[in-house]
């Protein structure tokens, strides 16, 4: 049985490492792979771990904690203090040492391995960790599906009952050819006779999360939500006269744009209204509720066609990549 190594710090994993571990796994019995994790990176070593196990279920994934930081490509490093890094993690000292970086020939060499070169030059998958970093939604085809939620921009909409939030949600997701996330308030109103009196409001946000978090895997560059956690405690405020702290602190969840839709319009669908009469005031206090968490916003009104454009030209200025 061959033993090889791969050895990164894959912030975040993207394309190029895919490639560069599924050409080592196919060369080797036995694949190692190490996250090199460091005081001060600006992606948990928690999450690249999770990462990481999810993209390379079958081989086996390690974190090696750097209280120093050093990178094996810095000149000139310290190979001595490496080796021993490695020998504390590794289960066996591998045969092979796999890497895309120059500094993987000293690597395999204090390890007495062979070195083999995987895609030095970029040239079959030109991205790297950085570029990413700098510009997510320019590099976005060369980031995997599990990897994706932490780069996507999140856009909700928001407002009273019946001024078209669910249709221009679908509407804008279906031009910018994204995903879109539907209310999950609708799944428990209707098991209640179509009344939100009495369902518990925490329940409805963590399906909400858990539903979007699903899928933000499937966007290109813009997930398009309809609802967001923050007007579930203008709900609660509403419907129970207090909200809850736990849905307060759920509701700090971040987005990048919300879209505020105000009652402006003729009443669409034909449902029962939960607040009749108080469209105003339930679009005043989610305006205030906008404003206190410090969110960016943009109210849409007045005819559909009015409505649709606002939104589309604010998640175009967003993400002005989505579009061809």
């Amino acid at each position: 049985m061959t033993h090889g190594m791969v050895l990164g710090r894959f912030l975040p994993p993207h394309a190029g490492h895919v490639y560069l571990c599924e050409f080592a796994r196919r060369w080797v019995d036995d694949l190692t792979i190490v996250i090199s994790v460091q005081n001060g990176d600006p992606i948990s070593g928690t999450q690249r771990f999770a990462w990481m196990r999810e993209l390379f279920p079958f081989d086996r994934v390690v974190h090696l904690a750097v209280r120093k930081p050093q990178d094996p490509c810095e000149q000139p490093p310290s190979w001595d203090v490496w080796k021993a890094r490695l020998e504390r993690v590794l289960p066996k000292r591998p045969e092979f040492v796999f890497a895309s970086e120059p500094y993987g020939v000293d690597l395999a060499n204090i390890l007495g391995a062979r070195f083999v070169a995987v895609d030095q030059a970029r040239a079959i998958v030109p991205v790297s960790g950085t570029s990413i970093r700098a510009d997510p939604l320019a590099h976005w085809q060369h980031i995997p599906r599990c990897v994706r939620p932490a780069f996507v921009k999140r856009v909700s909409i928001i407002g009273p009952e019946f001024t078209g939030k669910t249709t221009l949600a679908r509407v804008v997701a279906e031009t910018l050819e994204t995903t879109w996330v539907p209310e999950w308030t609708r799944t428990l109103r209707d098991r209640n006779g179509g009344s939100l009196v009495g369902l518990d409001w925490t329940e409805i946000v963590r399906g909400q999360i858990a539903s979007e978090e699903a899928l933000a895997r499937n966007a290109d560059r813009v997930l398009i939500c309809d609802t967001d956690p923050l007007v579930a405690t203008v709900w609660a405020e509403f419907l129970r006269g207090s909200c809850p702290e736990q849905l307060r602190e759920l509701a700090r969840r971040p987005y990048d744009l919300t879209l505020l839709t105000r009652p402006d319009a003729p009443c669409s669908g034909n449902g029962v209204r939960c607040l009749p009469g108080q469209s105003d005031e339930f679009f005043a206090a989610c305006e205030h509720a906008l404003r206190a968490a410090g969110r960016p916003f943009v109210v849409v009104g007045g005819g559909w066609e009015e409505r649709t454009s606002a939104a589309l030209r604010a998640v175009e200025k967003l993400a002005p990549s989505q579009r061809s």
